[in-house]
C-alpha cells in the first residue's frame, strides 16, 4: 500500500538558509542535511514509526535520506509578535523541526524518534569529515530578498492582469507535461522516475478550479503570479520495501550535458513520500517541488542544441536522471 503526504499546494516563500558547521551559525533549514553524511551523538534513535529507542549507533556515521516536517501550526504574524521573546524563539523553533531518516552503511535505517528543530540538532548529529553545506546559490539569495517583507517583485517578472485573469478562468489550464523515465530498470519499480512540468497559467488555473470546488476564493499572491517554471521531480520506488526509494534533493537546468549553461531554481520545496506494505514495514522518502523564472528557462533553451534543454535530477550528490525538455514537451507548455 502506498500512502504518499504533500505539503499544502500553495507556493511557499523561500527562507534564507544558514550554513551548518563548525563556527557558523546554526543550521535554520534542515533540508541542507539531505544526502549529507553526519556521525550520529549519543542519543537513542527510533526504529520508523515506532518509538523503539536504539542506542548502538552513537558514534557511527550515517547519510540522511529524508525529513518529515513537523505538524506544529503556522502562526500569523500579529499573533507571533505578541509572544514573550522565549517562546516566539521556541513556537520558530518547532515551526523548522522535523523527523530525521538516517541510513547506515549496514543497511539500517533509524529515525530521529520524533522532530527534532534547528537548537537541539548538535545533540543528535554533527557532519561527518568533509561534509560541508553550501550556502544557496546566488539567484536563491536574491529570490529570498525580493520575497521579503516590503520588496515586490519587478513586474516585469509578473504576468500581467490580464494574463492573471485568463488563467483563473481555466485558460492555460492544460499547460502541463509529464516527463518520465523509460529506462528499462525505472520501469520495474513500483514508481516510474519522472518529473512533471508547469507553466505559472497552469498552476494558477488549477489551484482556482480546486478553490472553486472547495467553495473557497482564491487570491494568488505576487508570488503566485511570477513568470516561472515549476518542476515537481520524483524518485525511484522499487517494488517491495527492501529495494528501497529515492529521495530527490536537488533539481537544475543545463543547456548541454556538458553544462554549459546552469541555472538553479530560486525556490525548493521537499514533498513526503511514505512507501508502506501490507505487513506494516514502510520506506520514506522525498520528491521535490522547486521553481525556475522563465528568464533563467529562456536562457539555457537559448544555449540547448536544437533549443532542448535539459533538466537534471539529483539525490544528494548522484545525478540520477538527465530528462530533456524536447520541442514537443515545450509545445504542450506553450512555451516560446
Amino acid at each position: 500500500m502506498r500512502e504518499i503526504w504533500f505539503v499544502s499546494p500553495s507556493l511557499l516563500l523561500l527562507h534564507a538558509l544558514v550554513v551548518f558547521g563548525q563556527e557558523q551559525q546554526p543550521i535554520q533549514d534542515l533540508n541542507q542535511l539531505v544526502g549529507k553524511q553526519v556521525i550520529i551523538q549519543r542519543t537513542p534513535l527510533c526504529k520508523p514509526g515506532t518509538y523503539t529507542a536504539v542506542l548502538d549507533y552513537a558514534g557511527k556515521t550515517a547519510t540522511v535520506i529524508s525529513l518529515k516536517p513537523s505538524t506544529t501550526p503556522a502562526l500569523s504574524k500579529a499573533v507571533m509578535d505578541k509572544l514573550p521573546p522565549a517562546a516566539r524563539t521556541m513556537m520558530e523553533d518547532a515551526q523548522k523541526s522535523a523527523t530525521i531518516l538516517f541510513a547506515f552503511e549496514d543497511g539500517t535505517r533509524l529515525d530521529s524518534c520524533a522532530p527534532i528543530g534547528p537548537s537541539r540538532l548538535s545533540s543528535y548529529l554533527e557532519l561527518a569529515p568533509g561534509q560541508t553545506l553550501q550556502p544557496l546559490p546566488q539567484t536563491a539569495a536574491v529570490s529570498a530578498a525580493s520575497s521579503a517583507p516590503g520588496a515586490s517583485i519587478p513586474t516585469a517578472d509578473l504576468l500581467s492582469a490580464d494574463e492573471v485573469r485568463q488563467a483563473l478562468s481555466g485558460s492555460g489550464k492544460n499547460h502541463w507535461v509529464l516527463v518520465e523515465d523509460m529506462g528499462l530498470m525505472a520501469a520495474q519499480g513500483n514508481q516510474v522516475p519522472s518529473i512533471t512540468l508547469y507553466m505559472p497559467e497552469a498552476v494558477l488555473a488549477i489551484r482556482a478550479e480546486s478553490a472553486k470546488k472547495q467553495f473557497l476564493h482564491f487570491e494568488p499572491s505576487e508570488d503566485d503570479m511570477r513568470r516561472s517554471l515549476m518542476v515537481v521531480a520524483q524518485g525511484y520506488a522499487g517494488k517491495t520495501i527492501t529495494e528501497g526509494c529515492t529521495s530527490i534533493t536537488r533539481v537544475v537546468l543545463l543547456s548541454d550535458p556538458s553544462g554549459r549553461v546552469v541555472k538553479e531554481a530560486y525556490l525548493s520545496e521537499p514533498l513526503e513520500e511514505t512507501w508502506r506494505n501490507n505487513l506494516g514495514a514502510s520506506n520514506r522518502c522525498q520528491a521535490l517541488r522547486v521553481k525556475f523564472s522563465l528568464n533563467d528557462v529562456r536562457q539555457v533553451k537559448a544555449a540547448a542544441p536544437n533549443g532542448e534543454f535539459i533538466v537534471v535530477v539529483f539525490s544528494g550528490s548522484v545525478n540520477t536522471k538527465m530528462y530533456k525538455v524536447k520541442k514537443k514537451h515545450q509545445s504542450k507548455l506553450g512555451l516560446q
